[in-house]
This record gives C-alpha cells, sequence and structure tokens, in this order.
C-alpha cells in the first residue's frame, strides 16, 4: 500500500508542477502580467507606512511549493499625506518599508515610460531571491513581486519584465 502511495505522490508531484503560463489583464486593476500558473485574487486592508491601505493581490505558488509565489499586488493610497504626497515620497517610503521587511535591496530605477518607479531585488531570509517591481499612479501604488529559490529564474523574468501598468 504505502508503495502505491508514494507511486501516485511522485506521479502527481511530476505532472502537477508544469508550468502554465498565463497573460492576466486586469483593467480594474489597470495591470497586465504572465504569471507562471492561474492567479487567484484576493483584497484585505493592511496597515502600513501610509495608513490602512486596501489590496487588491493576484497571486499564485506552484503546487506543493509553499516557498515561491508570484504576485501583483495594487493598493489604493488613503488621504493624507503619512508616507508623502509626490510619487518620489511614496516610493521612497515604499523602499524603506522593503529594506525593514527584507534587508539590504538593490534598487533600479524603471524607464520614465513604465514609472514613475523602481525595480529592486533582495535575498530571501532562507537563502531564496525576492524581485520585484513598484509603480505609483493616479494614487495607486502597484507591486509585483516574485520569491523563488534560485537566482535567474525564468519564472521570475517572465512575470517582471512582462509586468506593465495599464493606467496612465
Amino acid at each position: 500500500m504505502s508503495r502505491v502511495w508514494l507511486s501516485l505522490m511522485l506521479l502527481v508531484a511530476l505532472t502537477g508542477c508544469k508550468d502554465d503560463p498565463r497573460r492576466i489583464e486586469n483593467d480594474n486593476l489597470g495591470i497586465a502580467a504572465t504569471f507562471p500558473g492561474p492567479p487567484k485574487l484576493h483584497r484585505h486592508t493592511d496597515p502600513g507606512p501610509y495608513g490602512e491601505v486596501e489590496w487588491f493581490d493576484l497571486a499564485m505558488s506552484p503546487a506543493g511549493r509553499l516557498d515561491e509565489t508570484f504576485s501583483v499586488a495594487v493598493g489604493n493610497l488613503p488621504r493624507g499625506d503619512k508616507g508623502g504626497t509626490t510619487p518620489r515620497e511614496i516610493l521612497t517610503t515604499f523602499q524603506n518599508f522593503l529594506g525593514y521587511r527584507f534587508g539590504a535591496i538593490q534598487r533600479t530605477e524603471l524607464a520614465a515610460d513604465k514609472g514613475p518607479g523602481f525595480r529592486y531585488k533582495a535575498k530571501g531570509p532562507n537563502g531564496g531571491v525576492i524581485e520585484g517591481i513598484v509603480v505609483v499612479r493616479r494614487g495607486r501604488l502597484h507591486h509585483v513581486q516574485a520569491i523563488v529559490r534560485k537566482d535567474h529564474d525564468p519564472r521570475t523574468a517572465a512575470l517582471l519584465d512582462d509586468f506593465e501598468v495599464t493606467t496612465r
């Protein structure tokens, strides 16, 4: 019986872990991105450096992999000046927040037509790699992020290189 169970688990692991890339375009969130599989939409409100932010997340993790995630989160920034009022101030606040969460990050400014925003990379707590992009537009914070086990993961490149904020 245990051999049958082990064989079944091995079969599921071998067939269930294949990537199924999906280009997602969501006009309500104003984003487009290619995920390595079908993402799920979540809505939540979290306290943060700007106050209470209402977030809409499209996220997915490969089957059986709790240490890998691919997500795009769009947050409606609350009124007021907490965390900054200009895109530069808002982005600096978010960079500081990322630094608090992940430690040192490598930041690269986005091209003018993609931003205002930046791309970042950090080491994960378990030796993995965290990469993302942050863009501020029209009172919204757009944050795409991949957490993977190894550097130069093609799924990360597909998600980040294809990501775009479609609202101007």
